[in-house]
């Protein structure tokens, strides 16, 4: 009897341990289904559909224009997607890898540069023609330029009160709303043209559903704080736009 103790602990700590193992096992399983993330096979990126996915965020996430994805996936209709379908994020053929790395939350700066209303542009280039025309989503200060400081953020952050109403920097139609990519909180993206997008992220809520027609200057949003921890930091705006997938400096379009 004296034994029995030791014996008991024994044979529990092994099952518990197997307990372990096996739930370990399972989570292992569970993190890597492919409507988690991207993967890659045979060295060409691609990506399973997960709930809320759209073709247009989809592209915004990899920086790639929604019309080639569409091509390159055989897809007529951009809002027919099923959960859990693959799409390859490179043409077909193996014409070249594109990165699929998920877009991150953008570094912070901690100098304000200026503020939109005297802003002034770079003018190390010129930015390809724009048959939009475009308007600031809101006044306020610009805290990160497109590319310096964080290219990462791929567009400039605005500093504003929580709750500062964000607007549309020009008419179109709404392609996705919602909270589903990584990094950008609550986004809003707007469709203008066939090779013309923006895109508004942080927002505290948003105004809009995908499928609405918004005209320049409509509420679609309202401004949120960029790490919703620290609400006390003060409200931001990440503001992008678009052109054919890919990110440009929104500072050459805006008046």
């Amino acid at each position: 009897m004296r034994i029995a103790g030791p014996v008991l602990a024994s044979s529990r700590l092994r099952r518990l341990a197997a307990v372990g193992l096996l739930s370990g096992l399972f989570l292992l399983q569970g993190c890597a289904t492919p409507t988690d993330y991207r993967s890659w096979e045979r060295g060409q990126p691609v990506y399973y559909v997960k709930g809320g996915d759209t073709l247009y965020s989809i592209a915004v996430a990899n920086d790639l224009d929604w019309q080639r994805l569409a091509r390159w996936n055989g897809i007529s209709n951009p809002r027919h997607l099923k959960i859990g379908q693959r799409l390859r994020l490179s043409p077909p053929g193996g014409g070249g890898a594109i990165s699929a790395g998920r877009s991150s939350a953008p570094a912070a700066s901690r100098t304000p540069v200026k503020t939109a209303s005297n802003a002034t542009k770079p003018r190390s280039s010129t930015p390809a023609a724009s048959p939009v025309s475009w308007k600031w989503p809101l006044e306020g200060r610009v805290l990160h330029r497109f590319p310096e400081g964080a290219p990462a953020q791929k567009g400039v952050i605005l500093a504003a009160a929580i709750d500062t109403p964000v607007r549309a920097a020009a008419g179109g139609r709404v392609v996705y709303s919602g909270d589903g990519l990584p990094g950008y909180g609550n986004l809003v993206i707007v469709k203008h043209n066939a090779d013309w997008l923006s895109a508004y992220a942080y927002n505290k809520s948003l105004a809009v559903a995908e499928g609405d027609e918004v005209r320049s200057g409509q509420t679609i949003a309202r401004v949120g704080a960029r790490d919703h921890r620290k609400p006390e930091r003060g409200g931001h705006l990440l503001f992008q736009i678009r052109r054919q997938g890919k990110p440009v400096d929104p500072e050459r379009y805006l008046p």
